[in-house]
């Protein structure tokens, strides 16, 4: 192991901030103390961090997760459609896409069904292997870094929940942004810090980002204003942060180098509609809009209710008091 010296800003004067992590006063990220001196980027399936057991052994043993075989059909019906409707907010199909660690390759099948020119990248040879086989996609193997991709030949660069993991999240991702035209975009979703929260009050609330504290995995967690700052430093001025899906403890965000421009709704919609399965992904999207609609009234009542019962219990304790009172006033005047 070896111990992190500063920040990627360039920050040195570290503070402590957990017993595993260590916070940078300058720009708000949360940085991990210890770090594995193996190069997390390689892999060949032969037991490393990003290897195949990794999906299939150690997220669902160490953290519960579902394991990939179930991810590669949850996920069709909630993060991806999530996805795939905010990326038609800024670029339409047929536009270049390449996403950075793809898993089961799910997005990318979305992606290429809604008209997009979509590949996949991945590190583990029997991941790539698995998309490949699971949705009939193209897939990149390797650190993005060992790729031969054409500079300013893609319109979007997409990766979630990838930033945290990468040991020089600067060089990887001036390297991306080198890949994408001028007017191009990256989409990215990442853990998000909140620079006003003590350890200590994370843990006094049970909070769920507590969940991104690990170890040989989260080399950097990423605040809001970080997160702005890093890009700004890779000449991307633009940040427009989006709804996360997992809003409790991540956050979500288009990047680019030119001001962003939001395509109106009628331009989504024909977009989608020029091809037949185009017209299939339109179809989803609506259903997962009405599904959230539906959430967000069932929520929204829940909570009346909620408040209602919390009224009534108050009401109830006022009455049962006068009760008492009554009653003691009653054996008084015995």
């Amino acid at each position: 192991m070896k111990t992190t010296t500063k920040c990627w800003c360039g920050n040195a004067s570290l503070q402590d901030y957990s017993p595993t992590y260590a916070r940078c006063a300058q720009c708000e990220t949360l940085i991990l103390k210890e770090w594995p001196f193996d190069d997390p980027t390689h892999v060949d399936d032969s037991g490393e961090l990003y290897s195949k057991d990794y999906y299939l052994k150690h997220l669902p043993e160490s953290y519960g997760f579902p394991s990939l075989y179930e991810r590669a059909r949850l996920d069709l019906t909630d993060r991806i459609p999530h996805w795939l409707r905010t990326l038609l907010k800024y670029r339409l199909p047929p536009a270049s896409v390449l996403e950075l660690g793809s898993a089961h390759g799910g997005f990318i099948a979305f992606l290429r069904s809604a008209g997009y020119q979509a590949v996949g990248l991945e590190l583990s040879p029997w991941l790539v292997e698995f998309a490949q086989e699971t949705f009939g996609i193209q897939m990149l193997q390797g650190p993005l870094e060992s790729q031969n991709i054409p500079k300013a030949s893609l319109d979007v660069i997409a990766h979630m929940d990838v930033l945290e993991h990468l040991p020089d999240p600067l060089g990887t991702m001036r390297i991306a942004l080198e890949l994408l035209k001028p007017d191009g975009i990256m989409l990215l979703q990442t853990p998000r810090f909140d620079p006003d929260k003590s350890y200590a009050d994370l843990l006094a609330g049970n909070h769920a980002f507590l969940t991104h504290f690990k170890e040989l995995e989260h080399l950097h967690l990423f605040s809001m204003p970080s997160l702005e700052k890093f890009f700004h430093g890779l000449d991307c001025p633009h940040v427009q942060f989006e709804p996360a899906i997992f809003s409790q403890y991540d956050m979500f965000a288009a990047v680019s180098r030119q001001p962003l421009r939001i395509i109106p709704d009628e331009g989504r919609v024909a977009a989608l509609q020029a091809s037949s399965s185009g017209r299939l992904m339109l179809a989803l999207l609506d259903l997962y809009t009405r599904a959230e609609d539906l959430q967000y009234h069932a929520d929204a009542r829940l909570k009346i209710v909620q408040e209602q019962t919390t009224e009534m219990e108050m009401l109830r304790k006022v009455a049962q008091e006068r009760l008492d009172l009554i009653h003691q006033l009653g054996n008084q005047k015995k």
